[in-house]
């Protein structure tokens, strides 16, 4: 495998046995290079093994299938996901290969295992591959994998596995100061190293084009990923830019509507709500963010304190300011089918809250729909991407872009219009939405094979326009583009270089697309600050005295694993809070108590049950079975479990070893405890003690025979 220059410059350190971490822009060959590693790696250990580790399931493949099959020739490459046959017994394949690619909550899962037939050591690999190693701080997989192995480095255990981390964008942490970028990429470089003196030192090579991004400091950077030093392929910075052009950056700004009749009538609407809930207190801000957190926050505190009035309102308060943003951010049109899709759904006639809000919008229903179809108050956003996409997008050229925004809503709404935009239809734009996984209460996600396929299709130039959440920002295998348009998105310096980083076709244009004097413009002029403030940091880091370095390695991986004793330490002491008997669960939405905490149980460690018989009688059950792209080992999902009272949503049911037993979701209910009542988003916060099923107790007492 022929490396180029810059690459072979910064692999140099890992070939030689160090911890090192590979910095190189999106585009530059980073995964090749590590590869490349791999290789000599396996080639020069006898009884070597690699973990190549992502964040996402979607990369397991990718990485499997475009980069490590160049392994297969001479190792055995197997490829493991939480989609995979292979996740059951995922110890056993592990000790049968060579490289085992998988995602990071699976190699976590085999390490807390306390199984022994499904248990690993780190010490069962001899190098780790960190794809994307940013992500490794705070409560993240990685971190909580490097902090195992911090531990173990710091109680002087030996053979522990070599550590590659791979990203373009590490990020300033946060920070905003020059002290503060230090202290993240030194925190990093302590938990990818080895920095006891017999053992080699580590590095952090950088490809020129270093990005700034957000997540950890400069200093804490190093200490996450234990590296020793930093070294740079300065020297290779034309060759770099030559693979990996730099886009050009422009700024499309727009006004704000001149007039805005349908985003008035919303605030209309959301005033005479809030006369009706009868709070003086609540905000005035409609169609704001902080507007959004403020009616969460009364939503949750009404749940706990049993109002369900007040719930309610809250509910439909922030629905209202769902179609607001929408509003800014799309069409009228869209913004009236979020809330006409919401309200057809609220069936509940009994609840006089729910009769009032009903009303309310039926009474209001004609005239927000004629005013959502009138052509004079459209979104000026979308006229100056309309006039990007006519520009760049002829009938003979080659073009090909993505569109990122903010929401799965905002995706499917662009994509929709622009079926709808007269100038935009015709064969030369063939545009499809790309969108992650995960559950959302707006847009139903897309599953893993569905994203697949789109990608499939826009490398092939099937399509030639994706209009996408951030899924399309990183790691994904992704054809070069010549277009990238930012559409009305605040995020942090990292989204915005790895979204940059897609453009990068020769004559590439990186648009950003916002209202002019906008929070979206400042937050995008700050992140271009802050990529001069990681390449100061960057600098400093490299020039520091090897002793005071070490030094504060040392201090910042000794008070990293400090706090994680701390955290398990208050972890444990609140779960012994309350007796379980003691603890009542309510419905979130009507308030009825259901259960007691003394009826829970965990199976396989993750999936709250209850197995009190009498629970039966509480809920109702859906029909039709829930489907998972995947199977599991000792279970099959059931049918969706609603309240008996009021409909709301609890859970599913499970089959586990042919026991039917119901799955709580605890955001579903309201924990009353002697202290308080409370509402947890999730079951690791309560303040009670949960045992874990026992599958043969349980089936002696519900039904009556002797295991």
């Amino acid at each position: 495998m022929e490396l180029r220059g810059y690459q072979r410059d910064a692999v140099a350190p890992a070939l030689r046995g160090r911890n090192c971490i590979v910095w190189l822009p999106t585009g530059a060959g980073k995964t090749r290079a590590a590869v490349h590693v791999c290789r000599r790696h396996l080639e020069s250990r006898r009884g070597g093994r690699v973990a190549v580790l992502v964040n996402k399931v979607h990369l397991v493949e990718q990485h499997a299938e475009k980069e490590f099959h160049a392994l297969q020739d001479a190792f055995r490459v197997t490829a493991v996901s939480g989609d995979s046959s292979h996740k059951v017994f995922f110890a056993s394949v592990v000790k049968q290969s060579d490289v085992v690619i998988c995602t990071a909550q699976i190699l976590q899962n085999a390490l807390v295992s306390t199984e022994e037939d499904a248990r690993l050591e780190l010490t069962d690999f001899s190098l780790l591959v960190i794809d994307e190693c940013h992500h490794t701080h705070k409560e993240a997989v990685y971190n909580k994998i490097m902090v195992n192995y911090l531990q173990r480095k710091l109680g002087g255990q030996q053979e522990l596995p070599q550590v590659l981390g791979l990203t373009a964008s590490p990020g300033t942490g946060g920070a905003t100061s020059f002290e503060g970028a230090v202290q993240h990429i030194l925190q990093a470089l302590g938990s990818l190293g080895r920095t006891s003196p017999n053992l080699p030192g580590c590095c952090i090579a950088l490809g020129c084009g270093l990005r700034a991004g957000s997540g950890v400091s400069l200093s804490q950077l190093c200490a996450n990923l234990d590296t020793d030093t930093i070294t740079s392929a300065q020297e290779e910075e034309q060759q770099v830019q030559s693979h990996v052009p730099e886009p050009r950056k422009q700024y499309d700004l727009c006004q704000e509507r001149v007039q805005d009749p349908f985003g008035e009538r919303l605030k209309e609407v959301m005033e005479r709500i809030q006369q009706y809930v009868e709070i003086p207190s609540l905000p005035q801000d409609f169609g704001t963010q902080v507007y959004e957190q403020r009616i969460v926050e009364l939503e949750s505190k009404a749940a706990e304190m049993l109002c369900r009035r007040t719930r309610v309102c809250a509910l439909h308060l922030r629905k209202y300011n769902d179609a607001l943003l929408i509003n800014d951010t799309v069409r009228m049109v869209d913004a009236f089918q979020c809330l006409q899709q919401f309200y057809d759904t609220r069936k509940d006639t009994k609840d006089p809250t729910e009769q009032f809000l009903s009303a309310t919008f039926e009474e209001n229903r004609a005239t927000l729909q004629a005013l959502a179809g009138d052509q004079r108050y459209q979104n000026p956003r979308l006229d100056k991407l309309e006039a990007i996409l006519r520009e760049h997008f002829q009938p003979l050229g080659a073009s090909r872009g993505i569109v990122f925004t903010k929401t799965r809503q905002s995706a499917h709404s662009l994509l929709s219009w622009l079926q709808d935009t007269a100038t935009l239809c015709g064969p030369h734009i063939r545009a499809a939405v790309l969108t992650g996984a995960g559950y959302s209460n707006q847009t139903r996600p897309m599953t893993q094979n569905e994203q697949q396929d789109v990608i499939k299709l826009f490398r092939n130039g099937t399509l030639n326009l994706l209009f996408s959440t951030s899924v399309a920002e990183e790691g994904l295998d992704i054809p070069e583009c010549n277009i990238v348009v930012r559409y009305g998105l605040m995020t942090n310096e990292i989204a915005m270089m790895q979204a940059q980083g897609r453009a990068r076709a020769e004559n590439s244009v990186y648009f950003v697309l916002a209202k002019a004097n906008s929070r979206e413009v400042s937050r995008e002029l700050l992140n271009e600050e802050l990529v001069e403030l990681m390449e100061r940091a960057i600098r400093a880091v490299q020039a520091m005295p090897e002793q005071e370095y070490r030094l504060q390695i040392r201090e910042l991986q000794q008070a990293a694993i400090a706090t994680c004793l701390m955290k398990e330490a208050r972890i444990s002491e609140r779960q012994q809070q309350h007796h379980p008997d003691t603890v009542r669960l309510h419905c979130v939405n009507c308030g009825v108590v259901v259960c007691c905490g003394g009826d829970i149980r965990t199976v396989e460690g993750m999936h709250h049950v209850n197995i009190n018989p009498s629970f039966g009688l509480h809920y109702r059950v859906s029909s039709g079975k829930i489907q998972f792209q995947r199977a599991f080992k000792d279970w099959e999902p059931g049918c969706r479990i609603t309240c008996g009272e009021c409909s709301q949503d609890w859970g599913m049911e499970m089959l586990y070893r042919q026991v039917k037993l119901p799955i709580l979701c605890i955001k579903n209910f309201v924990v009353e405890t002697p202290a308080e009542k409370r509402r947890y988003k999730k079951w690791s916060a309560v303040t009670f003690p949960i045992k874990a099923f026992d599958y043969v107790e349980y089936c002696s007492n519900t039904y009556g025979q002797s295991f």
